[in-house]
């Protein structure tokens, strides 16, 4: 076995085999990407490529494909609080009088 599938284990281990961002289990997929559903395991650049992230192993976790796909150029921590559903409670926190909708 491979270094790069025994770290990808490991990842899914310390996961519990859901997405680092909505916490929904996954599912590993030999599909092509574009044939990929939604919950399909993909890795997924905390800091984005783009913005100098590196692929080392503090930098990658495990995402449902819907994750890693809307994310886009949003921070990683705040797509986090936005996909579990606490964005709101995040502003709120910092703006009490903020009209919740």
């Amino acid at each position: 076995m491979t270094r790069h599938i025994q770290n990808r284990i490991k990842m899914r281990e310390k996961q519990g085999g859901c997405c680092c961002y909505c916490l929904q289990p996954m599912v590993l997929s030999d599909r092509p990407p574009w044939k990929q559903p939604p919950n399909a395991e993909t890795l997924e650049h905390l800091r984005r490529r783009a913005d100098g992230g590196r692929n080392n192993r503090d930098n990658i976790a495990l995402a449902c494909k819907r994750c890693n796909e809307e994310r886009g150029a949003m921070d990683w921590l705040l797509y986090t609080t936005y996909r579990r559903g606490e964005l709101w409670e995040l502003i709120e926190a910092a703006v009490p009088s903020a009209p919740r909708r």
